[in-house]
């Protein structure tokens, strides 16, 4: 009687692992997956003032122009040169030029101006005012 109950439990499992094998393998498509598209994230259009910014944000850096910097020469940091500039109403505030955008002493880029160092003259251009000073 073991016997027999052994031998149906074998002849069972062997006649169920082809069906269990094929279930396990089978690749069934969901519907979720079917043309799936990725969108971009949502970017919110607004008015008026940055809703993200607290209203007491205030940038209190005064707006200069280019005609007011001093031009004090050139700094070479390994391989890229940096042209150095001074506020002539306030020496304490300092300028520098470099990657063609010119960045106030906080390291902030400075919003209108662009510039440029070559081999002979370093170049400040804000609108269409564009002034040139020889590269000592």
């Amino acid at each position: 009687m073991k016997t027999n109950a052994l031998c149906f439990a074998a002849l069972t499992f062997f006649l169920a692992l082809p069906c269990w094998m094929n279930a396990q393998q089978e690749d069934v498509p969901e519907p979720v997956f079917l043309n799936f598209s990725v969108q971009p994230p949502y970017v919110p259009t607004y008015h008026g003032r940055d809703p993200f910014k607290p209203l007491n944000w205030v940038v209190n850096q005064p707006q200069i122009s280019i005609a007011e910097l001093k031009y004090y020469g050139i700094v070479d940091v390994g391989s890229q040169p940096i042209a150095l500039f001074g506020w002539r109403a306030d020496p304490s505030k300092e300028y520098t030029l470099k990657n063609r955008k010119l960045y106030n002493d906080a390291g902030l880029p400075v919003d209108g101006v662009v510039g440029d160092i070559t081999d002979s003259q370093v170049i400040l251009i804000q609108g269409d005012q564009k002034i040139a000073y020889s590269r000592k």
